[in-house]
């Protein structure tokens, strides 16, 4: 029961208190191209079957469960501590509220279905050792920092992450517009290959420069880049039309402000820390910057990289852990506009 218990005692304590798409060179290969390893997903609805049950027995309709939920219900069902807990998950009047307005907003999967199938396609197509993940959607309560989650070859979507901008829980607790925003839909399959990037990309980030922090946020959004080929910028990087034309035009400036300010191997996390993380906009920059202006630099620098040897393999780029070596090899000079 240990993965359930994580899961909802996070749950329970949070609920007590289109513009440019820039595609790789080499890849303009599209699923035509791709039948060979073409993948269909189908998504299974744990929400669906767990809010269904018969909550007067719930503990041997538990057991009914579990043999095709059992990275959710991986526990003692014996246990009554565990199936008083499920019982008050259950009967929570917000996560009823959640899991009513999911099914509502998510009546049917087959659109999501069809975009997940294209991304993972591409997955097996760079990676055809790994795995094809399970997916599976849920109701998570709001656990904001992990929309999706990614382990064991499985995809844990928590749909009600994705209810729009103006669902009456974002809004009644007070999340920002910045965040919001994206809660849609929309980007659902962007989330999904990050949450895979970073499961395959994990990197021990202590002690670690400027430099390094850019390099690894560049490899996740190349990832996911890639395997989003024909998918709007706007949705793969969670930038306005705007905020993509701002950092298109600002390159050599966004560049230059980490030179003159000695920024890259600096190892100072408080000095650089605002150029990776989410907000309305990049404060040394103007407020038509949009945010993680360091991870799209990144991103930058990578696809240089690749773009000077289609030798290199997503296996090799992985593997590569000198961000040093990676600037230096892709040559990476933005030019003044």
């Amino acid at each position: 029961m240990k993965r359930l218990l994580i899961l909802f005692t996070s749950i329970i304590s949070f609920l007590l208190f289109y513009s440019c798409t820039c595609n790789r060179a080499d890849d303009k290969k599209n699923l035509k191209e791709l039948k060979d390893t073409t993948v269909k997903i189908s998504i299974d609805r744990y929400e669906k079957a767990l809010f269904n049950l018969n909550k007067n027995d719930l503990q041997n309709e538990l057991k009914k469960i579990k043999p095709q939920y059992s990275f959710f219900l991986d526990g003692d069902l014996e246990d009554k501590n565990n199936i008083a807990q499920l019982n008050d998950y259950l009967n929570d009047p917000q996560m009823i509220e959640n899991y009513k307005a999911c099914q509502k907003e998510f009546s049917d999967l087959s659109q999501l279905e069809k975009q997940l199938s294209s991304a993972l396609t591409y997955f097996k197509f760079y990676f055809p050792d790994k795995k094809i993940p399970k997916v599976y959607t849920y109701v998570c309560g709001m656990d904001f920092e992990n929309p999706v989650i990614y382990a064991d070859s499985l995809l844990l979507i928590a749909l009600d992450m994705y209810l729009g901008a103006d669902y009456p829980l974002y809004t009644g607790l007070g999340l920002p517009m910045f965040m919001r925003r994206t809660m849609n839909k929309d980007f659902i399959v962007r989330d999904c290959m990050k949450a895979m990037a970073e499961f395959y990309l994990y990197t021990d980030m202590k002690d670690a420069a400027c430099l390094d922090f850019m390099v690894y946020e560049g490899k996740k959004q190349y990832f996911i880049d890639a395997m989003m080929p024909a998918v709007s910028d706007t949705i793969k990087f969670k930038y306005t039309k705007n905020q993509l034309d701002w950092c298109n035009e600002n390159e050599s400036k966004i560049w230059a402000y980490f030179i003159d300010n000695k920024l890259l191997y600096s190892k100072d996390d408080n000095a650089f820390r605002k150029f990776f993380t989410d907000g309305p906009f990049t404060t040394p920059f103007s407020k038509s910057s949009p945010p993680r202006t360091g991870s799209w630099l990144g991103w930058r620098i990578v696809t240089e990289y690749m773009k000077r040897d289609k030798n290199i393999s997503f296996k090799k780029l992985f593997e590569n852990t000198n961000a040093q070596q990676i600037l230096t090899q892709s040559n990476y000079k933005p030019q003044k506009p």
